[in-house]
């Protein structure tokens, strides 16, 4: 979190009040209307977390290998580096034998939990009781034992609670794959040569292989109809696709969902970005999935990365050239310690939106898994260092709330994919969260 200068401890306290406060009268509204909500379509990708909390002697185990030959000393070496430094994010790196090395030299994991961030938005309306449709085609055992029952999957019938299918119902075709490896760090921690320990809380995730998309053909056949009740699409996962452009099968059934859902009247297509293995790779990304969406969202460290460094001082001139070259209704950048909106609709609305996608958040950070019970935790800090809100030109301005912010969390994995339902959530809560301009055509993007 940035720091408050100039400001006295009074005053601060003061404002800190007024805040949670804000957040605590949300928090009754919306787990009072949550299962009132439309549904949520939430694709495309989904895996199988291993979590490992860093202790010190973890981290010292890592920083042995850091000299050591090949991808070990590779992954090691970046690890450690990003650990020391404060960075979080994704290493992905193809490496057949990186799961079971991990494995061997840090032990088994801490905890096994749902990735990818459609499931894990999926999780977080679950537990509130609101609703949410998520494409799957790996359905091993492993994958379905992670996701909350109350999850809707389709089938061949028509959809069923992941917690009720059963034997023949289960199977699709699809390929098993490995699991992620989530390192996570606190603040604080000891560690060889930082007298204060680790700068920051964050996790790194480690992807050994490419995962691609769930092309799950029943969700498919469905989408036109869930698209008519629905009031919020997610299209995210497009990190797992391979760079190199093949698989254009799957990109090509991707577009077709997508304009299913056009076609369906689905009122808002949200694209959440995520860590590309290159700059080069991301900014394709961008070009590929952004013109089909409505609004996008990236996390400050993916802006900087989009606009040059000069997006962490000026993050609403940056996300506000990000929305005209997209032609977008919104940009979302979600920060440590607040949250911001760049877009063409109305103010109160889209800061309702970024307060219920914190207030999600922070549950997750506090408790570290998604949870019912939205009250915003006592020991949260709301920063006063932010980006104004204001006009910004072309009919766009900027709105940004502090977000309930902890600096040791329970659980770190999973956050931004938690802040973007309860962004969703509130669309759905409210059919005016977004504003409503002439839909995009699949067709138009080339």
């Amino acid at each position: 979190m940035t720091a408050r200068t100039g400001l006295s401890i009074p005053r601060v306290v003061a404002r800190d009040e007024l805040w949670a406060e804000r957040y605590r009268a949300l928090a009754d509204r919306v787990r009072a209307r949550a299962r009132q909500a439309a549904p949520v379509l939430a694709g495309f990708s989904a895996c199988v977390d291993h979590v490992r909390r860093m202790d010190p002697d973890r981290i010292a185990a890592l920083a042995a290998q850091t000299t050591a030959p090949g991808p070990a000393g590779e992954v090691a070496a970046e690890v450690i580096g990003r650990i020391r430094d404060g960075r979080g994010g994704e290493i992905a790196l193809p490496w057949p034998g990186g799961t079971d090395w991990v494995g061997a030299l840090l032990g088994a994991p801490d905890r096994v939990q749902l990735g990818g961030t459609g499931p894990q938005a999926s999780w977080a309306l679950a537990v509130l009781g609101a609703p949410s449709v998520v494409p799957l085609a790996d359905r091993s055992a492993e994958q379905l034992a992670v996701l909350h029952p109350d999850v809707t999957l389709c089938t061949a019938e028509g959809t069923a609670p992941a917690g009720r299918l059963t034997g023949a119902e289960a199977p699709l075709p699809g390929r098993v794959k490995q699991p992620h490896s989530v390192l996570e760090f606190a603040e604080g921690t000891p560690a060889a040569g930082l007298p204060g320990g680790l700068p920051r809380s964050s996790r790194i995730i480690l992807r050994f292989a490419d995962d691609g998309i769930e092309r799950d053909e029943w969700f498919a056949a469905r989408s036109g109809e869930l698209a008519r009740t629905a009031e919020a699409g997610l299209l995210s996962g497009m990190n797992g696709l391979p760079e190199d452009g093949t698989g254009p099968a799957d990109r090509a059934w991707l577009t077709e969902v997508v304009r299913t859902w056009r076609d369906g009247g689905l009122p808002l297509l949200h694209l959440e970005l995520a860590e590309f293995t290159s700059v080069r790779a991301l900014r394709a990304g961008c070009e590929e999935y952004a013109p089909l969406a409505d609004s996008v969202g990236m996390s400050l460290s993916e802006l900087a990365t989009l606009a040059g460094p000069s997006a962490r001082t000026s993050p609403a001139t940056a996300a506000a050239h990000f929305a005209t070259a997209y032609d977008l209704d919104r940009v979302c950048v979600h920060a440590d310690g607040w949250v911001l909106a760049v877009h063409r609709g109305d103010p109160t609305e889209q800061r309702t939106a970024l307060m219920t996608g914190s207030l999600l958040a922070a549950a997750r950070a506090a408790r570290g898994a998604p949870a019912a019970d939205l009250a915003p935790p006592p020991a949260a800090d709301y920063t006063e260092d932010r980006p104004a809100d204001g006009p910004l030109g072309e009919g766009l301005r900027a709105d940004c709330v502090p977000a309930p912010h902890l600096s040791r969390p329970a659980a770190t994995i999973g956050l931004g994919d938690t802040f973007v339902g309860g962004l969703l959530l509130a669309r759905s809560l409210h059919s005016g969260c977004a504003p409503t301009r002439t839909r995009k055509d699949p067709d138009d993007h080339a």
